[in-house]
């Protein structure tokens, strides 16, 4: 290739990576903390790197995963993400953080397949999405016990549009019980989500402007009862729902989304901490 050639498609590749802008899925097309339904494109890749934190009593957890996607198919997705922790809180309990990303030290490879799309109008449509993920910890010690690896599932249905967007979904994270039936197992987890969106008529134009969206957010969670010699340990375990306000971004190939969490009701077992506060911020970058 001679040089001329060469700067060309070097001029031609930077001027597409700047005006291409492919379909926003993944994790960064919102929500933050409840469950959607969107995946990649066949051949498409997105990048999240996820800042998220908790501040419970006195203490507070912050961590960052980067996550990697795929796109198989136009409705079935692949994604791996590993946890950088930050700041370590002890004793808290395991819960999920972004839509899907675990807010704990468990390295994860999930698969979401989209298995029903109804378009219902020009721009509207529903669809329902299953999502199933193995997690693998990194950590020797979770809340007083060892954790052991688990599997998440997870099934969600919605509405989306130009302007308006509404997903409820529920999900399930079961420890896989430990090598010898003597020592502790963190309890499982239940969650549910209810999720509705806008998108102001300001921002319904398309690129080069801006696109930004309000989420409000209300996840669910009920915390089983860790196990230890085959008996439930009633001083722990619990239930709590959380209200988030979210945004999101979109310009171009990247996406910026995020947003505080405050606990409306709370109740635990035991005198366990309570949780004050929780944030995220996740930039996804699509290619």
């Amino acid at each position: 290739m001679t040089p001329v050639r060469l700067v060309a498609a070097v001029r031609g590749a930077v001027a597409l990576s700047l005006f291409w802008v492919p379909p926003a899925c993944a994790q960064g097309h919102g929500p933050v903390y409840g469950l959607s339904t969107p995946t990649l494109g066949r051949g498409g890749w997105s990048l999240d790197t996820a800042l998220m934190g908790r501040f419970v009593d006195d203490e507070e957890a912050i961590m960052m995963r980067p996550m990697v996607s795929y796109g198989l198919t136009e409705d079935v997705q692949i994604s791996a993400s590993i946890p950088v922790r930050l700041d370590t809180g002890q004793g808290f309990s395991a819960v999920r953080g972004l839509t899907r990303m675990p807010m704990t030290s468990d390295a994860q490879l999930m698969l979401g397949w989209r298995f029903h799309r109804n378009a219902v109008s020009v721009g509207a449509r529903w669809e329902s999405t299953a999502w199933v993920a193995f997690e693998y910890p990194t950590d020797d010690i979770r809340a007083a016990v060892e954790p052991t690896p688990g599997l998440f599932g997870a099934a969600v249905t919605g509405y989306a549009s130009r302007s308006f967007y509404a997903w409820v979904g529920a999900a399930y994270r079961r420890y896989l019980a430990p090598a010898d039936e003597g020592e502790a197992r963190l309890g499982n987890m239940s969650m549910a989500s209810l999720v509705v969106g806008y998108r102001p008529p300001a921002f319904r134009k398309d690129y080069p402007h801006a696109d930004w969206r309000a989420f409000l957010e209300l996840v669910g969670e009920w915390m089983g009862e860790n196990t230890v010699n085959g008996a439930d340990q009633v001083d722990t375990g619990g239930r709590q729902v959380f209200l988030g306000l979210t945004v999101l971004g979109l310009y171009g190939s990247w996406g910026v989304s995020g947003g505080p969490a405050v606990p409306v009701y709370q109740r635990t077992n035991g005198d366990p901490l309570r949780e004050r506060l929780r944030f995220a911020v996740n930039f996804t970058l699509w290619f």
